[in-house]
């Protein structure tokens, strides 16, 4: 059996890859906001967005997800 210790060092490298891509996500959304502004696009989708929800699995991935799609709506 692994110790506290280990596990929680595994999980402070699993951070860092999710902020890693998150911070990507949230560039790319700034750059798609950019864009429907050029082309006077609306913010909300609602067909993309249950398009990403349809692919997951758990109450705990539909949380992160929305909370996620949420402040990219925000950065764009």
């Amino acid at each position: 059996m692994k110790s506290i210790d280990t596990l929680r060092k595994e999980i402070d490298a699993i951070d860092e890859k999710i902020l890693d891509l998150i911070r990507g996500r949230a560039k790319i959304s700034a750059q798609i906001g950019k864009t429907k502004r050029l082309s006077k696009t609306l913010v909300l989708d609602k067909n993309r967005e249950k398009e990403i929800i349809k692919k997951l699995k758990t109450p705990y991935e539909i949380q992160i997800f929305k909370r996620i799609i949420s402040e990219s709506r925000k950065l764009q």
